[in-house]
């Protein structure tokens, strides 16, 4: 997998686009790195993020990829919690029905819900789109019914992540992992 590339000084944040790395080196480069040796937050954090993947692994059976950003990406010591995207495929999301599971799957995306569970957690569910063949995107009736609004959504959520909160047209990068 890729490293994560130098932060840029003016954010303190990855250069935009999107960075794959494996869990492993995520936790070496944002928990582990000597950069962070003196982070009160970071190692907490890590494993809260870990419990509430699980959580939602446990629920829906498999993550397809996960999208990590925010302050958790950066060079702040301590964040205050990890900001996550769950890209689940689109058969896994659909599979979710279940009425006392569709309202667990809601928690697990729901902060308040997740802080009052003990876990820092700031999580997305999101599907992956249903069409499987590139080719089909362009035709009509080939893509699948859902997946123009499955399309808003990743790119409104890569959007999201790319933006700094400190604004002025500032870009940021973001982690994917896929599993």
């Amino acid at each position: 997998m890729s490293a994560l590339p130098p932060f840029n000084p003016d954010t303190q944040c990855p250069p935009p686009g999107r960075y794959p790395m494996t869990l492993s080196d995520i936790e070496a480069s944002l928990v582990l790195a000597g950069a962070f040796k003196d982070s009160t937050t970071r190692r907490d954090l890590w494993g809260e993020f870990g419990t509430h993947r699980a959580m939602v692994e446990c629920l829906v059976g498999s993550i397809s990829r996960i999208w990590l950003a925010g302050s958790f990406v950066s060079g702040e010591p301590d964040p205050a919690d990890v900001d996550v995207t769950y890209l689940l495929d689109a058969a896994v999301h659909g599979a979710v029905s279940d009425e006392n599971d569709v309202a667990y799957l809601g928690n697990l995306a729901d902060r308040e819900w997740c802080i009052r569970q003990g876990l820092r957690v700031d999580a997305y569910i999101l599907s992956l789109p249903a069409t499987q063949d590139f080719r089909d995107l362009g035709l009509t009736g080939a893509m699948a019914t859902e997946d123009a609004e499955v399309f808003q959504q990743l790119g409104l959520y890569d959007e999201i992540w790319q933006r700094c909160r400190v604004g002025n047209g500032r870009r940021r990068g973001y982690v994917e992992v896929s599993l």
